[in-house]
This record gives C-alpha cells, structure tokens and sequence, in this order.
C-alpha cells in the first residue's frame, strides 16, 4: 500500500521513508470560538510543517471495561503519516483489513465489505469542523476511515490557475453560458486568492476519502446513504467512483483532487473526539464520538478543584438514574466511601433496597427527631443560620431575630429552649418572648412536631445510609429533608477526613425555593470540599439553580456540572446563566434520556449516560 505520494526523479520514483505520528483528538465543537480559531491555526501550521501527507482517522466499535462490566465504545485514532521529520509523538502503522475481492462499487475484504467515498464538491462557506460533524447515529460501521491527502504545490501554479478560470469565465459570458461549476470554482478561487495575500497561507492540493467498513452488503448501503446526507448537511458531496475501489482504498489514482489552502483546509477541522480516562474513574458514559468518560471526582485534575457536582434535567431526562449509577458505580471503585442520600421522592430507597446500611422511609405520622438546635449547639451551621431557616419556615418578624439567635446559642435541645421562652414568657415585660415562643409553638405541639421532636434514625456505623420521605406535603418535606441534610452533614463533620464521602439530595428544588435553606446548602458547597466530601444536588430544571444567590453559589462551587434535557422555558437560563453556547443550548433542548452537556473542571464534553440492561430495570423512576 502506498501512503505517500511518490516523487520522481529521472523517471524513478525515490523511496522516502514514511513517518507516522499520534495527534490529539479534541471535543472542538464544545470549545468557545477563540479556542476553536487557536485550533484551526495549529492544524494549519502542521499542514504547512509537514507539505505533504495524510491525516488518517480511524473509529471502530470497543468496548470500556469499568469494575468488570464491559460497556460499547467507539474507539477513535488520529495519524499524520508523511516523509517529514516532525516534533510530534510516533505512532505505528494503522492495521486496516485487506482486499479479498474488488466490485465496481465496493470492496469485499477479509473481514466482510467496503465502500470508499470520494469528495466531489464543497460549499462555497466551509462548515467548521464539518468533518468532525461527520457522523453515523442509525448504526455504527465495523470500522470508518477518513484520510485527509494533502500536498503543498508553489504559489506560482496556483496563480496561473485562478488566471486561467477568470480568462475561462469571460470566454463563456460572450455566449452568456458560464457553467455553475465553474463560478464555483472561481468563488474558492477568490477565497484562496484572499488566504494566500492576506493570511500568507501554503496552496495545498487536497481530498477527502471516506471508507466504510461494514458485515453485510445491506448494512454498507444502509451507513452510505447515511454517510452521504450527512455530508451534504455539512457542505460536502460525495460520490462512489465506479472500478477505482481499490486504487483509492489504497489512495491513490487523482480522482477527487481540489486546490484550497492550509488556511482554509483546516477549518474542516477533523481532529474531533478525546477520551476522558481519569484514574481510580468511574465510568459515566461516552461522548458524541462514542469514546469513554470515566472520571474521578475526588481527582484534583483537569481544572477541577472539589468533587461537587450540580445536576439538572427535566423530568424523564434521566437524572435520577443517573445519580443512581454515580452511586452505584462510586460504591463498586471506591470501597471506602460513605454515601448518605436524602431523597424526598424515596426512589432511592426502592433502587437500592438491600445494599443500603440504613435504609428508611419517613412517612406521615413517622417521627423523624431531628432537633435544629441541637445541630445549632454541635456547630454544624450557624445559630444565626438555623435562625434565619426558622424565621423563614415560621414567618417570625425580624425584629425578634436577635432573640432567637440568643435561645439557640444559649439552649442545648429544642425542648430546653422552647421551656426557657415559657418561663421569659411568663415573666414582667416579656412581649418579644412571648410572640416568639407562639411562633415556634408548632414545632412541638403542631403538624411540624413530627419533624423536630422523637428519636432520629442512628447513623453511626454506616457506610450508605439511605433516608426518604413519603408525604404529599411539601412544607413537611422541605422542613424534613432541610433538618435529614443538616443531620447528614452532622455525621459527615465526625467522619475521618482521610475517607471519601457523599451526600446527594435529590429534587433540591424543593429546598433552593427558600433562600435560608439555600444558603444551608451553599455553605456546605463552601466547606465540604476540606471533609473531602462530594455535596450533589439535583433539580429538574438550570432555572432551579437561579433562584437566588445562594442556589447561584450552588452551581457556581459545583465543579462537575450535569445537564440533561431542559424544557423550551429554559433556554434563557441556558444561555444566560449556564453560559451554554448556541449549538448547545439546541443539543439540550431536543437531548433525549441520558443524554447532555458535561461540565467537569475545565472540560466540556456532550455525554450520553451508559446503564447496563440490569441498571435499567432496577432503577427505573416510571
């Protein structure tokens, strides 16, 4: 097989040693514009360094192993092979199935058929990354090949080309005939000319081939068809050059050859997919490309600094699954870690009935016993941050929050303190006591009671402890998820700070909607990071995480962000506080299950969430 275009020399071809070199794929669609145009202006030098070659890609179906079970992957290879010495890491030769037999149309190969494509025609405004954008989503190939060929030619033939179309155009227009194709032609032609005068870009002579790999004739003319309006959605037509199969299956022969430049060769950027392989990760799921995410949280990588996560999507978008097989999978490689959930749905409950320590549900006329001013006195949160969830929840004037600081600091259990303001009450002079100790009277003898007086559920000793509520009252469930969160973060401040822990509250929503328990969960945003805990919230929609500023700190301290299809209302959100580009925005508003925009550290990355056959008919929400 021939790599290279041969050079002659007095009638002989020379021999040049051929060179292969690994590049970098990159997740180019989900970069801003600075970064993508810094891209493109590498890829072009390369093109200019290396004067001659092939960018070979290469994807094929593998599989991902995590924790010994074996997920579908695409496995993605990008190759510059050519004669040049270049300051870039070797690779060795790219295996590729040989040719059994050759069609007029197609190959049969040792491992079953194969078509190649040629590029005929561009449009005349270049799609960025368009070969990047170049994709199979019906089914995938046995294997799918694209090769750059490249070829620097002197400015000075390029010259006498473009003169030769404009001389070719005035011939036609005296009999009022010029061909489309030829005023396409002059159209590059005049974008070349600008690349070449104003960017002082190298003339390349250039093509796309396109090789598809597949088991049977009826899955090769199905991924063709496929093959090829994707193309033409992103600027290129191809076709199937009858009886030269196999010259360019080895690429050669001149069919489908352009004239263009570094410059504007570079914007089809092709270099699209990266693998995000962490150590010690537990595997999420795979890109756009189909190449693995597996990820580390507690991992200071990547521009990541904490291990919190922000999750968000609609219902039906696979949210909580997906936090089940966080946990599931955190659980199964990190053997150590502590899980606490606080879900006010109790689906959790259900997915993880006998692996859960503690696994209970709180139902109406349950005693829940958590005491806030306990928590209060262990130091947990503030007295003036339990004052003001209280003031909120109960509607007590802010005049009366200096006193109320003043009980919490003083008393060490609610039934101390709500017998103190009895006793102040009772007293001379004593009108502030008095409202405030009506104002809290619900809490021991009202509704409320059920939350804040009994004997709370025994932590200690469990590594994955599970509480749940199940009530169509949502002020009991705000106030008993608000009051298990704080009892949860209670244990984790016991905890050695060498272990890894996890709290995970889902449908926070419920409790974003009132700004004093915003601000609870913020400042465990703020402080969990050095218990070397990873805080987790999850909402229905990235409107949940606008709600006020301390849900903005939320998302914002949240270093791992997830978001999963939104609903049309969202987009401004998705815009304006998720700072989601364009083409983003579109990809989550029409995502389906499991499928969104990853955010971790400095990474961005669309993923589609993995779950094994068994994951979905144990954790199914529906």
């Amino acid at each position: 097989m021939s790599f290279l275009f041969g050079s002659k020399n007095n009638g002989q071809k020379t021999a040049q040693k051929t060179r292969y070199y690994r590049l970098e794929g990159i997740p180019f669609f989900l970069l801003s514009p600075e970064d993508r145009d810094m891209k493109m202006k590498e890829l072009s030098t390369l093109l200019s360094q290396a004067e001659r070659g092939y960018i070979y890609i290469s994807r094929a179906p593998g599989e991902y192993e995590f924790e010994g079970t074996k997920f579908p992957i695409i496995t993605s290879s990008f190759n510059l092979i050519t004669e040049k010495e270049m300051d870039l890491e070797t690779a060795e030769p790219p295996k590729r199935p040989k040719i059994k037999k050759e069609h007029a149309k197609y190959l049969q190969t040792m491992e079953g058929y194969a078509r190649v494509l040629v590029s005929y025609r561009y449009s005349t405004r270049i799609y960025e990354g368009a070969l990047g954008r170049v994709d199979f989503k019906q089914m995938n190939p046995e294997l799918f090949e694209t090769i750059i060929q490249f070829q620097k030619i002197p400015q000075l033939s390029v010259r006498n080309y473009l003169n030769s179309l404009e001389m070719k155009k005035m011939k036609m227009a005296k009999y009022a005939n010029v061909s489309t194709a030829v005023e396409e032609m002059l159209t590059s032609g005049t974008q070349l000319k600008k690349d070449i005068d104003e960017e002082a870009a190298e003339p390349i002579k250039f093509r796309f081939i396109f090789v598809i790999h597949a088991k049977t004739l009826q899955e090769l003319e199905s991924l063709t068809r496929e093959l090829m309006k994707t193309a033409q959605e992103n600027g290129m037509l191809l076709d199937t050059p009858c009886c030269a199969q196999s010259e360019l299956y080895n690429f050669e022969g001149g069919v489908g050859y352009r004239i263009s430049s570094n410059v504007s060769l570079a914007k089809f950027y092709p270099l699209v997919g990266f693998n995000l392989v962490e150590p010690n990760g537990i595997f999420l799921g795979t890109d756009e490309k189909g190449a693995p995410i597996s990820i580390n949280p507690y991992l200071a990588t990547n521009g990541r600094q904490n291990p919190h996560w922000a999750i968000t999507g609609t219902t039906g978008a696979g949210k909580t699954t997906t936090g089940a097989a966080l946990i599931d999978r955190l659980r199964r490689a990190h053997g150590e870690i502590y899980v606490i959930i606080i879900d006010p749905m109790s689906n959790y409950n259900r997915f993880f009935t006998n692996e859960a320590d503690l696994n209970i549900v709180f139902k109406d006329g349950d005693y829940v016993g958590l005491d806030p001013v306990a928590l209060a006195a262990e130091g947990v949160v503030s007295s003036g941050d339990i004052a003001d969830f209280l003031i909120e929840s109960y509607g007590i004037p802010l005049e009366l929050r200096g006193i109320l600081v003043s009980q919490l600091e003083q008393n060490r259990s609610l039934k101390e303190l709500t017998d103190n303001l009895e006793s102040l009450a009772s007293k001379k002079f004593a009108t502030e006591y008095r409202k405030l100790e009506n104002f809290l009277l619900n809490m021991t003898s009202g509704a409320d009671k059920y939350v804040f007086t009994g004997t709370p559920p025994n932590l200690k000793g469990k590594r994955f402890i599970i509480l749940g509520l199940q009530t169509e009252d949502t002020r009991k469930k705000r106030l008993a998820a608000t009051m298990l969160m704080l009892y949860a973060y209670s244990l984790i401040n016991k905890l050695p700070r060498s272990v890894e822990k996890l709290i995970l509250i889902d449908e926070a929503h419920f409790l974003f909607e009132y700004q004093s328990v915003a601000k609870i969960i913020a400042i465990i945003y703020r402080t969990a990071r050095a218990l070397k805990t990873s805080m987790i919230t999850m909402t229905q929609l990235i409107q949940h995480f606008n709600m006020n500023q301390y849900s903005k700190e939320a998302w914002q301290l949240a270093d791992n962000k997830l978001i999963l299809k939104q609903e049309k209302e969202a987009k401004d959100d998705l815009v304006n506080f998720a700072h989601l580009s364009e083409e983003e925005v579109d990809y989550v508003l029409k995502s389906s299950r499991g499928r969104g925009i990853l955010r971790t550290g400095a990474i961005t990355t669309r993923i589609q969430v993995q779950l094994t056959e068994e994951e979905k008919q144990r954790w199914r929400t529906e």
